[in-house]
């Protein structure tokens, strides 16, 4: 079988969209490191940019009010850098953007340059003393302690939020790990953004999901974009023993949430 190399990836669409699918998810973290979290992350490769592109990036920021689009080009057009450019001055700073990341060849290697950002939102301080927020940074400090005795993929970057973002690897597609301190639950759940071909698809398969997974809250959102799948479990924190049992059960969940929902996707 003959290698795939570098040229020939940034030549082929599908090369390039399988390449973007394996290797986005470390380029965006390095990108993303100085800006506030967004649980949706929509990745779009595309070997010329295009104002057909530009549109379904757009189409795509509709209804999400938290959301991040990264634009994979190998060719970039400086028309419509500029439009994408007026495009995050006119969005709401602290909820939105696009990023423009350009792919290119040096010394038969694949390497990336931003070349467009949104500007870092100016985002309020929230009170981490607050009892919840304790309470959401002392779940995840553990969670994190228990992921990495397991050894588990499902590992998280410990903050004071209510929510975890696990990456599926599918385009729209995501593990989200919660907790909720006031009702006493956790819950694992498969959130999917603005793709309700993917919902029905899973649906389909509802009954074999179960077998494996038990009862699902299977949710619509209807007239939203998004839908998704959630199971909980009771949060007890009663003691060390008890919280790391909701912790291990917490994370073997999300485990079984990827392995089974993977072969449906």
């Amino acid at each position: 079988m003959t290698e795939i190399t570098a040229i020939d990836i940034l030549k082929s669409r599908q090369g390039f969209s399988e390449y973007i699918e394996k290797n986005s998810e470390q380029i965006i973290n390095q990108i993303t490191v100085d800006y506030p979290h967004r649980t949706i992350r929509v990745v779009y490769p595309q070997l010329t940019a295009s104002s057909d592109g530009l549109l379904e990036i757009v189409r795509q920021l509709e209804g999400n009010i938290k959301a991040y689009i990264f634009w994979f080009i190998v060719n970039e057009k400086e028309d419509l850098t500029k439009i994408a450019t007026t495009l995050n001055c006119n969005f709401d700073k602290n909820y939105c953007g696009i990023f423009i990341i350009k792919a290119f060849l040096n010394n038969d290697k694949i390497e990336f340059k931003t070349i467009l950002k949104p500007e870092i939102p100016k985002m309020q301080k929230r009170n981490e003393n607050a009892p919840a927020k304790l309470l959401q940074k002392e779940y995840w400090d553990k969670y994190f302690e228990v992921c990495d005795e397991l050894q588990s993929q499902m590992q998280i970057n410990p903050k004071a939020q209510h929510f975890q973002y696990i990456p599926m690897k599918k385009r729209g597609v995501q593990i989200m790990q919660t907790i909720n301190t006031v009702n006493n639950y956790v819950a694992t759940e498969i959130f999917i953004n603005n793709d309700k071909e993917i919902f029905n698809k899973l649906l389909e398969h509802k009954n074999e999901i179960e077998e494996v997974l038990g009862y699902l809250d299977w949710q619509e959102l209807e007239g939203k974009k998004s839908s998704r799948i959630r199971k909980t479990l009771n949060y007890n924190a009663g003691s060390e023993k008890a919280l790391k049992q909701t912790i291990t059960t917490h994370i073997k969940t999300a485990e079984e949430f990827k392995a089974t929902f993977c072969k449906y996707l």
